[in-house]
């Protein structure tokens, strides 16, 4: 079953999962629980609630990242990730390369210049959380000005080397945690609860990466940073874009209405 709570920010959400998470480990001292956060102060924020509360052992917090590389640990899945520095050397190398061969026109005079690296990173991050294949991308700007066959063509160069070496990034890591818990309808089978706390939006690896371990889990509870009662606020729309998202991706959600006395506003 995967329950939904909605409720403006410091609206009592955070407070009313550590709750659900402490009545469980009454119950169930051992039982396994997983918590993922939109970012670190987020993380540590819900440490600390967390002990203030009581405690409870054993329960991992933690954000999607943290979430994938942990499924791939549990999969027995070698993927060394590439960090930053690496990343940035690589791509710079990659940008050379292709100059070299001719094959950038339009980006060639932008190849020594100290930002482009980063808007390719930027791109190609933006490209993997939603989950866009090389080929696929390829194909769809193939008729496209040169601003887009040519970023077509560094990404299928970079994929290709991390495809070959083995090695990932970190948007890559949540399409094999993906991957990994599709082959494996066992892995995260025991998890008894999956609380999902603090987003206002979700990228599709996110959607899938949950979607399969809602399927597991045995209560999955997700909080959802929105205020429905005042719809022209710009922070409601990317509610209502993240609630479409959730509701196609999990069609047994269900809203829960907490009593009143259960959803604390948060200080």
């Amino acid at each position: 079953m995967v329950h939904l709570i909605v409720a403006p920010a410091g609206g009592g959400k955070t407070a009313y999962a550590i709750a659900r998470i402490r009545a469980l480990r009454a119950a169930a001292p051992l039982a396994p629980v997983c918590v993922v956060l939109p970012n670190f102060p987020q993380v540590a924020a819900f440490r600390r609630r967390l002990a203030h509360a009581g405690g409870a052992l054993g329960v991992e917090i933690g954000t999607f990242y943290r979430l994938y590389a942990d499924i791939l640990a549990r999969a027995g899945v070698p993927a060394p990730r590439l960090f930053d520095p690496v990343q940035h050397r690589l791509l710079r190398a990659i940008v050379d390369r292709l100059c070299d061969e001719g094959r950038l026109q339009r980006y060639r005079p932008l190849r020594d210049k100290p930002g482009f690296i980063r808007a390719l990173r930027v791109a190609f991050q933006e490209l993997k959380r939603a989950r866009v294949h090389r080929d696929g991308f390829a194909h769809a700007v193939s008729d496209q000005p040169p601003r887009l066959t040519e970023l077509a063509a560094l990404y299928a160069a970079y994929q290709d080397w991390l495809v070959t070496s083995g090695w990932t990034d970190a948007e890559g890591q949540g399409w094999l945690a993906a991957r990994a818990l599709e082959r494996d309808p066992n892995l995260y089978s025991d998890l008894a609860l999956l609380a999902v706390d603090g987003f206002d939006e979700f990228n599709p690896t996110q959607l899938e990466v949950l979607r399969l371990l809602a399927g597991r889990a045995t209560k999955t509870l997700i909080t959802l940073t929105g205020d429905p009662a005042r719809p022209d606020r710009t922070a409601h729309r990317r509610f209502v874009r993240a609630l479409a998202a959730l509701t196609a991706t999990l069609p047994n959600l269900q809203p829960e209405t907490p009593k009143p006395e259960t959803l604390q506003p948060e200080t």
